[in-house]
């Protein structure tokens, strides 16, 4: 699960990756077919040693299949699949993300306030290299959409590119520590829209405008203008997940 600590995230991030490949592999079984319901999943020094992965990153991938329902943990005796339709494994990574709601929505929050503070000093403080930094985040979510690739993992590297761009480290590895979670809630918003061209294009401009006005060197546009960004990123993404808790 995600730690809420905001200090060092290489550890962290490191720990996070792990658990997530493991779910993976693990859903991966149930999706093929690998573990039939009522099966009994390796037991855990079993699966340290498959995966090759240390035996917290396997429990808390337990864990959260646990929580999703698709196993059931026996005391003493394993873990067991549990009887669910295909469509429901299908979905478990997006489900996955309802998990971690309450930390999305509270990195939401902190980067309304601490975002804009950052627009505003990148506007000041922005080099030439920055922009070709924000620049390229941008040519990369054009690649994404004109491939109709997810841009869930490229858009947070915009923001990233004007953390740097203020040449704070401190805010720099604040919004960096934010990629994760902000890339779950992008999927999340991927797979609940009804036109996903038509959201990815939205996602390209609107970061094209955001960059436009980081560029005009005007710091009270720039701070208006990323609170406008991410309130509306926001308000997407509790729609996304009103909608995955009712179906």
């Amino acid at each position: 699960m995600v730690s809420k600590s905001w200090g060092d995230d290489g550890a962290v991030a490191l720990r996070n990756t792990l658990t997530e490949q493991t779910l993976q592999q693990l859903i991966g079984w149930l999706k093929e077919g690998t573990f039939r319901p009522g099966s009994k999943l390796p037991s855990q020094n079993e699966l340290v040693e498959q995966l090759g992965i240390s035996r917290t990153g396997v429990r808390e991938a337990l864990q959260v299949m646990a929580a999703l329902n698709l196993i059931e943990i026996r005391a003493g005796l394993g873990c067991f699949v549990k009887r669910v339709s295909p469509e429901y494994i299908i979905n478990a990574n997006v489900l996955g993300v309802l998990l971690e709601k309450e930390a999305i929505l509270e990195v939401l929050e902190t980067r309304k306030i601490l975002e804009a503070g950052i627009a505003a000093l990148a506007s000041e403080r922005a080099s030439e290299e920055d922009f070709w930094l924000m620049e390229d985040a941008l040519s990369r979510i054009e690649k994404a959409v004109a491939r109709g690739e997810s841009v869930a993992d490229v858009a947070p590297e915009f923001h990233i590119a004007v953390a740097k761009a203020t040449h704070n480290l401190v805010l720099y590895k604040l919004v960096r520590s934010f990629n994760q979670l902000m890339a779950k809630a992008g999927e999340l918003l991927e797979s609940s829209v009804e036109d996903l061209a038509a959201f990815k294009q939205r996602e390209l401009d609107t970061h094209r405008r955001l960059y436009e006005v980081i560029r005009e060197g005007d710091s009270k546009r720039a701070r208006a203008a990323m609170v406008e960004h991410i309130s509306n990123s926001e308000a997407w993404i509790v729609e996304a997940f009103e909608k995955a808790e009712t179906e």
